[in-house]
């Protein structure tokens, strides 16, 4: 019998009754005057540095290989992000990142390449201290967690994996003035991931007698653009 697993739906849901309470705490704090409307929206790109170490020594052990694959790889990522701020000195974000990496490696199967790629979608919601907050530019460090989709494909073998689990992140966020509404958008974010087993169609595990997760830790430099409503 296959398990049920929390849908993406409702990890969706419950970010967006996060964000409305938090909507509500900003407009009765802008009513009574307190400080002036930071409501916005980022999107952008990155490139992360991270460490699968269930993955990598999946694709080294597949026996597919002439290569061995690094402890560490790079992805990219890109991302979306609606902030509130929830007080004079904090803010409330809900995020959307999607997450690829992959490794391709000679094969020594038959003539070619063996290729391993892994995507993960990272719903969250990140809590932040306004550390900075000029007209021309502002610095805020957050802490964050959601409940995260992971799939692991083997192409050369046309298998596909997925697990589904908690992560967490620490961030330092930065922007820039552009004009009056627009920001440009740096940040540095670490995360930790718990994501879980993966599991084929069949509940199988990529290798039979040993589980196999796409726990992870990362490290993560981003670029973008921020919105003021």
């Amino acid at each position: 019998m296959r398990r049920r697993g929390i849908r993406p739906v409702y990890v969706v849901a419950v970010i967006c009754c996060l964000a409305l309470l938090a909507s509500r705490s900003y407009s009765n704090n802008r009513e009574e005057g307190t400080y002036r409307p930071r409501i916005g929206f980022s999107a952008g790109m990155g490139a992360n540095f991270h460490n699968a170490q269930d993955i990598v020594a999946r694709v080294n052990g597949s026996g597919a290989t002439s290569q061995r694959a690094d402890e560490f790889n790079s992805g990219v990522e890109f991302f979306g992000a609606v902030f509130v701020p929830i007080g004079p000195d904090w803010v409330m974000k809900a995020e959307y990142v999607y997450m690829h990496g992959s490794y391709s490696l000679e094969s020594v199967i038959a003539n070619g390449v063996a290729e391993f790629a892994y995507t993960v979608h990272l719903p969250g919601v990140i809590v932040q201290y306004v550390l900075v907050d000029e007209t021309t530019y502002n610095v805020k460090a957050g802490v964050g967690a959601g409940y995260h989709f992971g799939s692991y494909d083997e192409r050369f073998f046309t298998s596909r994996y997925t697990a589904h689990g908690v992560g967490a992140l620490l961030e330092l966020e930065g922007k820039t003035a552009l004009s009056d509404d627009v920001f440009a958008y740096f940040a540095v974010q670490g995360r930790w991931e718990f994501i879980g087993e993966l599991k084929d169609r069949n509940g199988k595990s990529p290798f039979l007698n040993t589980p196999t997760t796409m726990n992870f830790f990362s490290i993560a430099v981003r670029f973008g653009m921020t919105f003021y409503l």
